[in-house]
């Protein structure tokens, strides 16, 4: 890893050439004329910048050499830069400043430091950033992602001090899209400190971008002996393609389903549900038998998200259970607390309620038989009846009784679309990396997910009265039904049960709550017994949002 880039020494600014300084990405620094060719970019004053097939090269000064868009000293001594290059944004200062990188690649500056300029530009609701943030709800990055606040977007020049993360999010185009998802295409962290890291920062996790707090962790401290050296299968990502995937910061301090457009695309996913698929995928691959060298950067780099994340939950923010937004989060927590042998990550996660992480919420213990359902949300009865009968609410419900899966039908929704194979993959990790399945602290989550593999939806027993009304279309129009007997007694094209027409008399009275805290009970068994007796048993180990490479290594490690 190289400074300016961390692409190479080659001085090659990758993907972000004149052409995109053109377009606007590096704001007015792309202006440029014979005697400033690369439009406002230097070589941190050791060298002169050339563009080389339109890209930006340093031609170093004897005794100096390339670095990325830097001319560094070979010796090994600090190097000073006016400008740090950090993928597509531009940290420029008002002087020469020392500087150096951490072990997942991310940029320190000893300061206090004055910043003249950051590019590209803040544009009143586009391209802001802010220091340290500490806010789970505002944000100042971009006014297309829900609570805007322009008031967290220092002015420049601005005095940087030490303790300070300076994080800048880099919107995506067209900035015109008010219907983005994710808002950011890209994210810089720059870290502001008051002595020289160790290392020069080789050996340092940078510390975490949210809030105040900048507790150093070293990578002397992991313990890659934890890790197993299985077999890997077909769909592994490699451990090159691992690192590259976790080298950009995880801007994840929004809590629930708001925070999803604030995710940048070029480092994580949108979704919740395919993040726990990347990073259960991360855990498998550092599973998977490697040297110490292959498996560093993707290490180091995987880790650091867990510390991230750990230290956006200790300022509160939560990734709760609902639908898949809230996947995916605990695994790098729990990944860092066993490599590290941190004692308050560990506590941490076996305090953590259910609306702390998706998979501690997602499912519950059943006082009926000892079973896991799924279940995200708790509600009052009525609530959970009327998304039965009108598909209004939570889709992803508790039922009230304890008897079967949750949501507006078992094993369909959310239960089938967006956890169960994301739960799958990351259960394959915590499963195979010794240690990980005791730190996870939550036993639930496993036996709900070899409930899922092996036998699919839970609806049985259930003495519950389904709720009934009459078919529409199809052949049988107008006959009485079910949510038992739909399937079967409505049958024809564009044919379903219509449940809404008896709701106003038919609700505690035929069907719903029994006024003593149960339900009525179910006394005709002409459809089975219970709401969904049909769908006992269905979609087992199906599921959108999950990992070929996770289902293999299930195959092959965990079932195997």
């Amino acid at each position: 890893m190289r400074n300016g880039r961390g692409e190479g020494s080659s001085g090659r600014r990758g993907a972000i050439g004149l052409a995109a300084c053109i377009a606007g990405v590096l704001g007015t620094a792309c202006s440029s004329s014979p005697a400033d060719p690369c439009g406002g970019i230097t070589c941190s004053g050791h060298g002169r910048c050339e563009l080389v097939d339109g890209e930006p090269v340093c031609r170093c000064d004897d005794g100096f050499e390339p670095d990325g868009l830097a001319c560094i000293d070979p010796t090994g001594t600090v190097r000073t830069t006016d400008q740090v290059v950090d993928g597509s944004v531009v940290w420029t200062f008002d002087g020469q400043v020392p500087f150096g990188r951490y072990a997942n690649g991310d940029f320190w500056v000893l300061g206090p430091v004055t910043l003249r300029r950051v590019a590209p530009e803040f544009a009143g609701d586009r391209h802001g950033w802010e220091v340290n943030p500490d806010d789970v709800v505002a944000q100042g990055f971009d006014g297309r992602i829900a609570d805007y606040d322009a008031a967290r977007v220092p002015t420049l020049p601005y005095r940087a001090n030490p303790g300070e993360s300076l994080v800048k999010g880099v919107s995506l185009e067209p900035l015109d899209d008010a219907d983005c998802r994710p808002c950011l295409r890209a994210a810089s962290v720059l870290t502001v400190v008051g002595e020289v890291p160790a290392d020069h920062g080789a050996t340092v996790f940078r510390p975490p971008y949210f809030g105040t707090a900048k507790p150093d962790y070293s990578t002397t401290r992991l313990h890659p002996d934890r890790l197993p050296s299985l077999a890997c299968t077909a769909h592994a990502p490699g451990f090159e393609v691992t690192a590259q995937r976790f080298r950009g910061v995880f801007l994840d301090h929004k809590t629930n389903w708001t925070g999803r457009p604030l995710h940048p695309a070029e480092h994580l996913p949108d979704y919740g549900s395919d993040i726990a698929a990347r990073t259960a995928e991360g855990a498998l691959q550092l599973a998977c038998a490697g040297t110490e060298v292959e498996r560093q950067t993707a290490l180091v780099r995987y880790v650091q998200v867990g510390i991230d994340l750990y230290h956006m939950a200790l300022g509160g923010q939560t990734w709760p259970p609902g639908g898949g937004h809230g996947e995916g989060r605990k695994l790098p927590v729990a990944f860092a607390a066993l490599l590290l042998d941190d004692a308050a990550m560990t506590g941490f996660l076996a305090g953590a309620d259910r609306e702390q992480f998706g998979e501690n919420g997602g499912m519950y213990r059943s006082g009926h038989g000892d079973v896991v359902l799924f279940g995200q949300t708790p509600n009052s009865e009525e609530s959970y009846w009327r998304n039965l009968v009108f598909d209004t609410g939570s889709r992803t419900i508790i039922d009230p009784y304890g008897w079967i899966d949750g949501g507006h039908e078992p094993g369909g929704s959310y239960q089938f679309c967006c956890t169960a194979k994301a739960w799958k993959a990351t259960a394959a990790a915590v499963r195979l990396i010794p240690g990980l399945e005791a730190i996870w602290s939550h036993p639930e989550f496993f036996e709900y997910v070899d409930r899922w593999v092996a036998a699919g939806a839970w609806t049985q027993p259930d003495p519950c009265a389904p709720p009934d009304g009459v078919c529409a279309g199809g052949t049988a129009a107008g006959t009485r039904c079910t949510s038992a007997s739909a399937h079967d007694v409505c049958t024809g094209e564009g044919a379903a049960c219509d449940l809404t027409v008896h709701w106003d008399d038919h609700y505690g009275v035929t069907y719903g709550p029994d006024g003593a805290g149960g339900c009525i009970a179910d006394d005709d068994l002409s459809d089975g017994t219970g709401r969904f007796p049909d769908l006992h048993g269905v979609n087992a180990d199906g599921g959108y949002h999950g990992s070929a490479f996770g289902d293999e290594m299930w195959a092959e490690h965990v079932a195997g």
